[in-house]
């Protein structure tokens, strides 16, 4: 596309990453603080955080206010990562924005395009925006928005070289977004002592605005909040793990409506709404030259064990293609994966961190050694299971089919 031809983001590395605010918040005060033109709530965590994103701006919009939605990394598109009202901006409107950021060469990929997301959301009138934090959030440049509302979906592993070593490390960068936000919610799967270590910033857990209980004969939640009876909800993405997700979403959801930022959730619209939620690589079909494949973004070690609990529910066994970046715990996933599914087939991805394929090997003793992910998922029987990073889920995306 145009845009990404543009200086603003052609020569600003998406790998790039910088401890610090400054420089971003200095091109925002320079850009009119596009920021403060809308309320935001911010989602951090290590996993779940693009689906627990789409499931809130979903319930967001069926509560009667415009919406923007800004995630990250995108699949294939770098439009992905900014939607306003569910929509994709356009080519022509990224092109005119990114042209504007050209004026400050030093943010980052990311910053750059967060930064993006600001000036369209306020360009298009966005009055409540959801955002998901791309790395910790300490320093994310998604703080920068300054979120009133925010939400942890769980502390994991990931990231370690940037969020420190040790859990607690990682525990307390994610959890500065909680203790600068007004209202704060821990998810259903953050542990008892990261909420102990985050209890004084005020986060109160999911369960106390919103109640849930699993309907399990029918797959479904039945959840109660303010104002609304027991109301049963049909979970919109695949796998047990998802429906943490939407109680956190739901719980959000919540605390923004006592922002005042929606009015009541009615059950008839929530219903609605997550029956229009779509989030493509979280365990969601596609085909590639005319084959199906399963494909899930899950690229560490907790999404390989919750992926490996819902393969181990399937009827069929499915056939494994695998790729990931060279900073993955690559044996402990495969140890997690191998006995859950049948033959495997590795292979790298356009990305210069990308693990080779013979580090792979190594970890998946016996795999096939493909040349490509599509040469990957043709090597395969039925049924085919891509995972291990979302590069892999965006190659097969783009194969057009």
């Amino acid at each position: 596309m145009p845009g990404l031809l543009s200086v603003a983001l052609s020569d600003r590395k998406p790998g790039r990453i910088r401890p610090s605010l400054d420089r971003l918040t200095e091109a925002l005060q320079l850009l009119g603080n596009p920021q403060g033109t809308f309320s935001s709530a911010l989602i951090v965590g290590t996993n779940g955080k693009g689906s627990t994103a789409a499931m809130l701006e979903r319930i967001l919009s069926a509560g009667g206010v415009k919406t923007g939605l800004a995630t990250s990394p995108h699949l294939v598109r770098v439009n992905e990562r900014i939607r306003v009202d569910g929509c994709e901006i356009g080519d022509n409107s990224l092109t005119e924005i990114l042209k504007k950021l050209e004026a400050f060469p030093d943010l980052t990929f990311f910053e750059t395009l967060t930064a993006a997301s600001f000036l369209h959301f306020a360009e298009s009138g966005v009055e409540v925006a959801v955002l998901e934090a791309g790395m910790g959030g300490r320093w994310d440049a998604s703080r920068a928005a300054g979120s009133t509302v925010a939400g942890l979906t769980n502390v994991g592993t990931d990231h370690r070289s940037w969020l420190g070593d040790q859990p607690e490390a990682i525990a307390d960068d994610k959890g500065a977004a909680l203790f600068a936000a007004e209202m704060a919610v821990f998810g259903p799967q953050v542990d008892p002592w990261v909420q102990d270590r985050l209890a004084p910033s005020g986060a109160r857990a999911a369960a106390a605005s919103v109640e849930v209980r699993p309907n399990p004969t029918r797959g479904t939640l039945v959840a109660r909040w303010f104002g609304s009876g027991w109301t049963e909800l049909k979970v919109p993405l695949a796998g047990e793990h998802q429906r943490a997700n939407l109680h956190l979403a739901m719980a959000m959801a919540e605390s923004c409506r006592e922002m005042g930022w929606i009015d009541l959730l009615e059950p008839a619209r929530v219903f609605k709404a997550l029956d229009s939620v779509r989030w493509v690589g979280r365990l969601s079909p596609t085909t590639v030259a005319g084959r199906p494949v399963l494909l899930d973004g899950a690229h560490n070690l907790e999404a390989a064990e919750s992926l490996a609990a819902f393969l181990k529910d399937q009827p069929v066994l499915y056939n494994l293609v695998f790729a990931c970046l060279d900073d993955k715990p690559v044996r402990k996933m495969a140890d997690i994966l191998r006995p859950v599914v049948g033959e495997v087939a590795v292979c790298s991805v356009e990305d210069p961190r990308s693990m080779a394929v013979e580090v792979l090997l190594e970890a998946f003793p016996g795999a096939l050694a493909c040349s490509n992910p599509v040469d990957a998922v043709m090597r395969l029987s039925d049924p085919v299971l891509a995972v291990g990073s979302l590069r892999l889920v965006g190659a097969l995306l783009d194969t057009g089919g």
